[in-house]
């Protein structure tokens, strides 16, 4: 879950918007703001960065032989 969160939280850092409004007010009202909306948007396209990793590891044998080798080293 906190790979899930780093994951989440640096696209929501891509947010040029939100990374000003989060450094010029608190945040409290910094959740006033666009970044409730910005940490949906950033849960929304993560999901589906997983499902087409997902998809392409599940797709093709070689891709997943050199996926579980990853993981295994």
């Amino acid at each position: 879950m906190l790979n899930y969160l780093y994951t989440v939280a640096d696209k929501v850092g891509e947010n040029e918007k939100v990374m000003r409004q989060i450094k010029n007010n608190t945040p409290e009202q910094a959740f006033l703001g666009d970044f409730p909306q910005a940490v949906d948007e950033a849960v929304m396209d993560s999901s589906e960065a997983q499902r087409n990793q997902m998809m392409q590891i599940l797709s093709s044998p070689q891709i997943a032989n050199g996926f579980a080798r990853a993981v295994l080293d």
